[in-house]
């Protein structure tokens, strides 16, 4: 991570404020591409970072970049919807939010479909683990 970036002690994270742009343009920056419209790029600091992110209707989800170790780079992404209408208790017995969600495999194939699912199986927190081929979690 850059040193612009990087967080002050008993501060908030310092981040870039970087200008949305085309796909093309996030990639020459190092960035990767996904779909090609237009994109802002995120460089995301160390030590637990979240993104909350509102659709024009109001529909929110939120990605919080979180390590594995206090003010480690980040090792993973829960990914939580907040709208869907469906709550299940956590694992604190507090109302957590549930939404449906699916993975898209080879050839299009869905080996994950929660819309099938009953509401106590559907996912309250999807997470995304941030692994490297050349070092597992």
């Amino acid at each position: 991570m850059s040193e612009a970036l990087k967080a002050l002690p008993n501060e908030p994270a310092k981040t870039l404020d970087l200008p949305i742009m085309t796909s093309a343009s996030a990639a020459s920056m190092g960035f990767a591409p996904f779909n090609d419209v237009p994109t802002l790029p995120i460089d995301i600091p160390d030590g637990g970072f979240t993104v909350s992110a509102k659709s024009s209707e109001g529909l929110r989800v939120t990605f919080y970049f979180g390590p594995y170790r206090t003010d480690g780079p980040p090792r993973f992404v829960d990914i939580q919807y907040h709208e869907a209408g469906m709550t299940v208790p956590d694992g604190g017995g507090a109302p957590a939010p549930v939404f449906d969600m699916l993975t898209i495999a080879e050839k299009g194939r869905h080996p994950y479909d929660s819309r099938k699912s009953a509401i106590s199986d559907k996912p309250s927190i999807a997470v995304l683990l941030l692994d490297r081929p050349d070092n597992p979690a």
